[in-house]
């Protein structure tokens, strides 16, 4: 083997193991989320189309986001310093309190994730890494594929195929408008006067399995 052909495959060498590295994604920021979810319950297919405004703050272990679907308003508040998720009606002005599956709030790619691929969107504009893992976290379990940006490891995509509670379900989600830093954080994180103080036992209402699974789990 002549020594081009060495540096060659070094170089390539390189490359892939630049591209496979787990990246961990910013520490605040804030970002739009447009995803679709099937799901068969009781033998019955159902689809959901949501779009939420989210604001990720791993400084402060939470995450906050304002849901519209169905016709409905929602917020969602995951506190992860006290394992809780609200899940808040804004439309008809009621609120749940629940357990969240794990305190974990991961701030980077899983060390269990493995790299599938890397792809670019328009003239090279956006380059991306593409990663998949298993996941099993209170109801929910399946894979996970999941694309962030390669120079700074801003979420892009995500697909989830698995059950939760039992159920079948297929989510694909794209993140946009990404801006660094969360501009207002009352907007995501103050809970309203209405919202109990106890756990909900046994929710009543809420988005569906699709937007309480949140990447990276």
């Amino acid at each position: 083997m002549d020594v081009k052909s060495v540096l060659f495959l070094l170089l390539v060498a390189v490359a892939l193991s630049q591209a496979q590295k787990k990246c961990c994604f910013p520490d605040q920021y804030e970002s739009m989320d447009g995803q679709i979810t099937g799901l068969v319950q009781s033998g019955q297919g159902t689809v959901q189309l949501a779009s939420a405004q989210i604001a990720f703050d791993y400084t402060n272990r939470r995450l906050g986001e304002i849901v519209t679907v169905q016709g409905s308003m929602y917020q969602e508040v995951f506190d992860y310093n006290k394992g809780v998720l609200y899940v808040i009606n804004l439309t008809m002005k009621t609120c749940q309190k629940v357990p969240l599956p794990t305190m974990q709030m991961q701030h980077c790619v899983p060390s269990n994730a493995t790299y599938v691929g890397s792809f670019y969107a328009g003239d090279h504009k956006l380059n991306a890494d593409t990663f998949s893992y298993s996941i099993n976290e209170g109801s929910a379990v399946g894979n996970v594929t999941l694309s962030v940006s390669k120079d700074n490891c801003i979420p892009f995509s995500q697909t989830f195929v698995g059950s939760s509670g039992g159920n079948q379900m297929l989510t694909v989600a794209g993140f946009v408008n990404y801006t660094p830093g969360i501009q207002d954080p009352s907007k995501y994180f103050t809970i309203p006067n209405y919202c109990p103080a106890f756990l909900t036992p046994e929710p009543k209402e809420g988005l569906g399995p699709a937007f309480t699974m949140k990447f990276p789990l």
